[in-house]
């Protein structure tokens, strides 16, 4: 599929034979950190709070004796009454106080999970009809709030839908998850060292240090690797981009003659899992890794070199490559053009779903319908469409039956509807790789899903990929503006996470 960068940019996938496909994306740049390193998990509670009906306040008058409330005979029934309920969940309860609303606060002799104290309160207030409720005193806890500078001035795609309407809503999702553990393959042209990126790329297996991921581009050419006498593919340790661009003379794929390089995959990764590290933006899934497959170089990449990485991402064994010792729980493909789905893709994504692999794919940037779009067109992967910075579809994206859900791509409405992330500078080779930049494209929509399943699998990593399919279609909220064709609506990070935990 076609990205959209600023400027704009093109970049092809081939087909078998040769043939080419337009490809859609879109690119964007930045960095980031944060004060609390660990998702929030619900810790076990010892108290309950108990509210009873037509109570006064004795808070302001109650004497306390050594610290312990005093207990007087109406306090002491409703203790009895309590005692016989936490008989059964093994605890027992002492009076603490009474708070200003009017509920009083019992401890626990033993910490309890927050799913008994939970279960708990409501045998109480069934037990006792003067009981008005009966809830947890859960702890809480100072949220998950970014402290990578651009998260607040340029991350309009990752705020809550409550401020921003096109918002992912992830802030609260931060809060229960941040993707430890899980890996994203990201098939694309590969990786720049971008120091906002590096701290979470998985380490070439068998390389040296510094180089990440593989190259399955297998036509020298195309990757621009210079290969030994007699070799036949490029393919191997490091998936470092070398850059996409095509000259004004070429005459192997004319079509894209003079594009500069995309950085693209670089872009992408950043969207995914850029470190919460105080500096630039944040990625959806911070603490996720990234596995970084070269598979688009110059002119693109070929359906079989897609196939070949899909399957490998996944675990599955690839012919000439050395097994996957990093297998991925997520594969991000913003690739893509017109067309029906391959056979080719269609069996590698099937494999990579039957060894419990969830697979993304960008819907495309052709305003068609994505039915005519491949691989968003092949059955069982989760196909994404792009939203503006309003909520509505982004006016390039297509759309229709194909798409699952949509999500924050840019819409080019104002100066601020695109997506910023890690982009290196530099038209040919990079010049730069610490800088960050702006595209926009079903490209960038597609990696914030990507790190939602990361957010989601974190939390649950059993889930399967068809129940991941259906958590986020099933909590996606209503687009807040014009948006046919866009699924289910719009991701709702937040909502995901928590129903994948449940």
């Amino acid at each position: 599929m076609k990205a959209i960068k600023l400027p704009v940019k093109s970049l092809m996938v081939a087909c078998i034979a040769g043939c080419l496909m337009t490809p859609a994306f879109a690119n964007v740049t930045e960095a980031n950190k944060n004060g609390r390193t660990q998702p929030h998990v619900e810790q076990n509670l010892s108290q309950i709070i108990v509210k009873y009906r037509n109570d006064i306040n004795y808070s302001a008058t109650t004497a306390s004796v050594g610290g312990a409330t005093t207990v007087t005979p109406l306090q002491a029934q409703r203790l009895s009454t309590l005692q016989s309920v936490a008989q059964s969940f093994g605890a027992s309860f002492s009076v603490k106080r009474q708070i200003v609303t009017g509920g009083w606060v019992y401890r626990s002799s033993v910490p309890m999970k927050p799913a008994h104290m939970r279960a708990l309160a409501a045998k109480l207030a069934q037990s006792d009809r003067a009981i008005e409720y009966a809830e947890p005193d859960y702890i809480r806890h100072a949220m998950y709030v970014p402290t990578d500078p651009m998260f607040a001035t340029a991350q309009w795609d990752l705020q809550s839908s409550a401020t921003q309407p096109g918002g992912l809503n992830v802030p609260g999702a931060w809060d229960l998850s941040l993707g430890k553990g899980i890996v994203v393959a990201v098939l694309d042209t590969g990786y720049r060292p971008h120091p906002d990126l590096v701290p979470n790329l998985v380490p070439a297996q068998n390389g040296v240090a510094g180089q990440y991921g593989y190259n399955f581009i297998s036509d020298p050419v195309s990757a621009r690797i210079t290969v030994p006498i007699g070799a036949q593919s490029a393919r191997g340790y490091d998936a470092l981009d070398k850059g996409d661009w095509v000259s004004t003379t070429d005459t192997i794929c004319p079509s894209q003659a003079g594009n500069d390089s995309s950085w693209h995959g670089t872009h992408v990764a950043g969207t995914i899992a850029a470190a919460a590290n105080n500096a630039g933006v944040i990625g959806v899934a911070p603490s996720a890794k990234v596995l970084p497959l070269r598979v688009l170089g110059k002119c693109g990449g070929s359906d079989s070199d897609i196939a070949d990485a899909v399957a490998w991402a996944a675990g599955l064994s690839v012919s000439g490559v050395p097994a996957n010792t990093n297998k991925a729980n997520v594969i991000n493909l913003s690739l893509g053009g017109t067309g029906f789905c391959t056979k080719t893709s269609a069996a590698a994504f099937q494999m990579a779903m039957a060894n419990g692999t969830t697979i993304v794919i960008a819907a495309g940037n052709e305003s068609i319908d994505a039915k005519i779009s491949s691989p968003a067109n092949c059955p069982g992967v989760i196909t994404v469409a792009s939203t503006s910075i309003t909520g509505g579809r982004s006016g390039y994206s297509n759309y229709g039956g194909s798409v699952a859900v949509a999500a924050p791509g840019g819409g080019f409405t104002n100066a601020s509807d695109v997506i910023t992330s890690t982009l290196p500078t530099g038209k040919t080779v990079s010049t730069d790789d610490t800088t960050y930049g702006t595209m926009a494209g079903t490209s960038q929509a597609t990696p914030h899903v990507a790190g939602v399943v990361a957010l989601m699998l974190a939390v649950k990593p059993t889930l399967t990929p068809a129940q991941i399919k259906n958590i986020l279609i099933s909590t996606a909220r209503p687009a807040p503006a014009n948006c046919p064709g866009c699924g289910a609506g719009i991701v709702d990070a937040t909502a995901a996470v928590k129903a994948a935990g449940n």
